[in-house]
Parts: structure tokens; sequence; C-alpha cells
């Protein structure tokens, strides 16, 4: 009996999957299509969903892409990656020169390193801002169908303002601008990744840009932007907050806001990041997400907002989630810490969730200005979250002085001595479980269609997963709706970002995945950047071994010879 033909539904399944197993390397699926007709078919709506555009697509003497040939497939294209982290500025290879110039003798290979980073910087030996229009110019007008779009921007190392990172940033945004609506659909997802305040505040200061800018930004649907604060100086940060809600509050149609600031990994154990002695106080606001409070923007539509790994303070985070309480439905805090200072502050301490009396020592008691975060949006009039999930909550204390780091304790250890995490108490305290677990139900009772809000297929579990997540929630329901872990916590799916986005993720999908397939990812840049860093991290060691053997030194008092020791 000869063996039957495969259905072609279990055909197309099986070459998805391969697809979806490869999902960090999408070079390994592209040589699939070339086996058959039936191959290309299924592979090509999935390879050709994303167009990558990296540093050597641009170069002026190098292999030119022939654009032409995106014609055949270009009716896949919905999104763009183009990836420019790995492009350096000149000012920032002169001053790492001019900072490791003492040292070069002890490491002979840090001077030539540095030089050879030119090759990374635009000139007229690379490439330029015509370079770089004619190509993504070239995409956009070849890819009506282009929905989202993501451009990393150069990854500063060591120094402030990037004139490189300011030119990519608006010629893309010209580009974007420049598509005629009747003829190419409108861009719904813009995702922006390392946009310093010094970039925003020099395009907000060219009429040119700042038109290009509020066009693109005007038919968002969804937008992703990561922040990098490098002006320190009073008059800077309320130009660059001026100049940023600006441009977010003309986003008429957006409903779905991350904002990613530059916190690396802190402690979750501790929850506390103490400042003394290391930064001014112009310095410490500055590492701010800021927000004006005075004069709040509202984003008209906003449904979805998420805050990551970012500082803020207290009055700015409600003042931000009250302009746009009528319209948010739901609210992820993802290693959000409060900006505080127990010195100055006393017992006006800002709070997530409040001591409520348990606490008897002079600060902790509570004043009228104090703000307790989950009790203002327990009680915020016309907020009606559907979904509060909080990860890595913590608190960035400004101590100057001599102050004992762990005589505030803050609100971080349960009073009900049950042990329960921070980030589960305060969402507890800021709304209603039964709404909580409405949203919950929803989100997870989803099918493998995921979020028909985004209308993007491809972000959902597999069916399969679905189900094998539905039933390990579904066994640890008590009687009264909640989810209850055998230790007697709420499962981390009730209170957790991470835990929950895996099912459901309205925000910041699109950061990892511009297309839903394949993982925004650049070997080449990561690898360039990590050897630079550790060139740079090298010789700061041997200038603080220079710095400490000086210290050590003696001087002889009888001929004035430096003794070393």
């Amino acid at each position: 009996m000869e063996n039957a033909p495969l259905p072609y539904d279990i055909f197309d399944l099986i070459l998805k999957s391969y697809a979806r197993m490869y999902r960090f390397c999408k070079n390994a699926t592209l040589p699939l299509r070339l086996v058959c007709r039936d191959f290309e078919q299924i592979l090509s709506p999935i390879v050709f969903k994303t167009i990558p555009l990296e540093f050597s697509k641009f170069l002026r003497h190098g292999p030119i892409p022939n654009l032409f040939d995106l014609d055949r497939v270009a009716h896949y294209i919905e999104a763009a990656y183009v990836d420019m982290m790995v492009i350096r500025d000149e000012q920032e290879i002169v001053r790492l020169s001019d900072v490791f110039q003492g040292i070069t003798q002890k490491v002979p290979e840090m001077g030539p390193y540095f030089d050879s980073l030119r090759q990374y910087c635009m000139s007229e030996n690379t490439f330029d801002e015509t370079d770089f229009r004619r190509v993504v110019e070239g995409v956009l007008r070849r890819a009506k169908e282009l929905v989202r779009f993501k451009i990393n921007l150069p990854f500063q190392v060591v120094g402030h303002a990037s004139q490189t990172a300011t030119l990519l940033l608006a010629t893309t945004l010209a580009c974007i601008a420049k598509r005629d609506p009747l003829e190419y659909k409108t861009l719904e997802t813009l995702v922006l990744d390392h946009v310093s305040d010094t970039s925003i505040m020099s395009i907000c200061n060219n009429h040119i840009d700042v038109g290009n800018a509020v066009t693109v930004l005007s038919g968002l649907k969804n937008l992703v932007i990561s922040i990098k604060r490098q002006e320190s100086r009073v008059e800077t940060q309320t130009a660059f907050t001026k100049h940023l809600w600006f441009l977010l509050g003309k986003a008429a149609s957006l409903e779905s806001l991350c904002l990613i600031g530059w916190n690396v990994k802190r402690n979750i154990t501790t929850r506390k990041n103490i400042n003394r002695h290391t930064l001014t106080m112009d310095d410490w606001t500055m590492r701010s997400m800021p927000y004006q409070v005075d004069s709040p923007t509202r984003v008209q539509h906003l449904k979805y907002l998420e805050l990551k790994r970012l500082d803020i303070f207290a009055i700015s985070l409600v003042s931000l989630i009250q302009s746009n309480a009528s319209s948010l439905k739901e609210l992820y805090l993802n290693e959000v810490y409060l900006k505080l200072n127990t010195e100055m502050q006393l017992t006006h301490v800002p709070l997530w969730i409040g001591q409520h009396g348990l606490d008897e020592r002079p600060w902790a008691e509570r004043s009228k200005s104090a703000i307790w975060i989950a009790e203002n949006l327990r009680e915020m009039e016309g907020l009606n979250l559907e979904v509060l999930v909080a990860t890595g909550l913590g608190y960035d204390d400004y101590r100057p002085g001599q102050s004992n780091p762990d005589q505030a304790a803050y609100d971080l250890v349960d009073p009900m001595g049950l042990g329960r995490s921070f980030d589960q108490r305060f969402v507890q305290a800021s709304m209603r479980n039964e709404l909580q677990h409405e949203a919950l139900s929803a989100c997870i009772g989803e099918s493998s269609e995921v979020q028909p809000k985004t209308k993007i297929d491809d972000f959902q579990m597999s069916k399969d997963l679905s189900v094998q997540m539905r039933s390990q929630v579904d066994h640890q329901l008590s009687k009264d709706g909640t989810l209850i872990r055998p230790d007697g916590h709420l499962h981390p799916i009730k209170y957790d970002v991470v835990t929950f986005q895996e099912v459901h993720n309205t925000t910041s999908q699109f950061h990892k995945c511009i297309d839903g397939h394949f993982y925004n990812h650049n070997d080449r840049a990561l690898k360039e950047l990590q050897s630079i860093i550790e060139m740079a991290d090298r010789g700061m060691r041997l200038i603080d071994a220079e710095i400490d053997r000086s210290h050590a030194a003696q001087v002889n008092p009888d001929d004035g010879t430096i003794t070393e020791p």
C-alpha cells in the first residue's frame, strides 16, 4: 500500500512550526524556500514580512542592495527593521582616545582599535545622510502594505550629545512622512530605540523636523520608545519635558504606549536604590521620566500604557494616569522606581502602598501632601482599569547626607506577616479583585488568534499552549475565582507583568518582535558593542589602578622623591 500524501494543512503547520523554532535566526529558514514551490508559498509570507536594514546596506562603496529585487516580494512586506546601533559618532571616538591616551603604552592595541571604529562613522568613506535616505525611501516606496517600523539608533557608549543619532532619527521621520496616504497604508506601529533627550529637543527646534514628527505620530496606534537622558541642566530638563509631551500629545489615534527608561536590572530583593555622594541633585532629577504636572498632556485615545525600567516622581506618575484615566484600560508597571528623598521629605514621603500607621518611626508619619500610589489609583475618579500588573517596583532614594540607609523601611514589609511579594500587595491594594479576574479570564480564554485589538495574528501563543496555560490556571481557581497557589499566595499571572504578558501583551510586544515571527536580532552589532564596552572597561580598570597607586605613594621629606608602594 502506497503512502498517502500528507494533507496540505498538516504540511503547512509543520513548516510554520519549524519557522517558529528559529525565531532567533531568520537565515536558517530562508534556504527552505528553495526546496519546492509549496515551501516557497508557505514560507515567503513569513520570511519576507519584515525587511531588515543594517549598517552594511547603506555603505557607499560596498555591495549596493538592488532595491528592484524587492518588487517581487513587496506585497509580503508589512514591517521594516533598521538597526543602526553599531554606528559611532566621531566625537565619541575622540573622547575615548583622549580619556585613554595616557595608558596606550600598557595597552598598545587600544589606539588602533579606537581608530578602527571610524569605519562605523558617517563620512565620505562610508555613507552619509543621502545614502541612508535613498535606501530607506526605496524600501518604503515599494512596500505599500508596510504598517510597522522599528529603528535602533546608535547606542552611545561614552559622551553625551550624538549628532549622528539625531540626524538618523530626523531623516527616518522625513522618509515616513513623505508617504502618500492615498497610495500607501498608514503607519500604525513605531518603535524607536535609544532616543536621547538631546535628539528630541533638536528635532523640536527645527520646524521641518517637528512637522515630519507630527505627521508620523498622528496616525500611530502603537508606540514604543526607549529614552536615554543626557541633559542635566534644569532648563534643558524643562525643555525636554515640554517637547516630549508635545509630540506624544499629537498622537491623536494612539491606543498603546510603552515608555522604556535607561535603568539596568536592579536588585529585586532590596527594591532600594540609594544614591549617596555619587550624584548631584540635578543629575539625580534628570534620571527620571518627566511629565508636565502643571499643564498635563492627555493622549486622547490611550488604552494601554506600560512604563518599563525607569524612575519617576510620584506626582508625575499620578498626574500621567489621571490625565488619561477616562480612556485607560490596562496599566503595566515593569521595574518602575519612585523617586524620593527621605531626608528632605520627612513626613510626606511618597510610597507605593503606604504604611497605614503600622510604623511608629517619625519619618513614616503621613502628612496630607504624602502620595500613596495604590490609594490614588483605587480612588481616582474616572479610572476603570481592567488590567493592572506590576513587577520589580521599588524606590530610588537620594541621600547626600549621612543618614542610615536602613532607617527608612518604606512599605516593603508585609504588615500582615504573610510574606506576600511587594508587587502582589500593590496590585491588591490598587484595584478590586473581581475586575482583575474578569480581565485575566478574558485574556487566558482567547483563542490562538492573538489580541484582536492589535490586529496581529502572530503574537498569540499556539492554541495548544493557550489550552495548557488555561488548564494550569483553572485547577488553581478557588470558589471565589481567585488564583491561589499552594502556599496561599496569588498566582503570579494575577499581578506579575512578565507572567501576564506571556499570555496577553498589548504594549511592549513590538520591541522584541516587530512582525510576530522573528525576533529583532543583530549579532554583528551586539558583538561590536560588547567589544567597545570591554575595551573601555579594561581602560577604566587600568586608570583606577593608577589612581590607587598614586594615592598609596609616599613622598620622601629629605629629597622630595616619590616612593611607590
